[in-house]
């Protein structure tokens, strides 16, 4: 939940900073169904591309380091070999959580989007 919930801030400060550049394309007729399209697959595939290294160093470390702490009694190393199973139901479902709530937010952000004229008159002020 920590992850989803970086990922929809740093999605939402993402729509916000680039208000100017949506005002503009929004002044020159781009509809807001397309704008909210294209920063739902940029924040997508940002999300993507991080979920998949997560996964795959969290499977990696899981892998190397809980046999290292795993000891019986005596210090030692279980016998037989500790097996280490990743639930694949429950980590599909993390996984689609983590992903949907930021998309969600961008695109909830970009679609309420605001007016362009108001946002190109601050536009200077920044």
């Amino acid at each position: 939940m920590l992850a989803a919930v970086g990922f929809a801030v740093s999605a939402a400060g993402a729509v916000r900073e680039r208000t100017a550049e949506f005002a503009v394309l929004r002044a020159l007729g781009a509809p807001r169904r397309r704008l909210a399209r294209m920063i739902a697959a940029e924040q997508g595939l940002l999300v993507l591309i991080s979920l998949a290294v997560g996964v795959g160093l969290g499977a990696l470390l899981t892998r190397l380091v809980t046999p290292l702490i795993v000891l019986t009694a005596q210090a030692g190393q279980p016998m037989p070999r500790l097996r280490i199973e990743l639930p694949v139901g429950r980590l599909t479902e993390l996984l689609a959580v983590v992903l949907v709530v930021p998309l969600l937010v961008v695109l909830t952000a970009a679609v309420r989007g605001g007016d362009p004229a108001a946002a190109l008159r601050r536009q200077g002020e920044d």
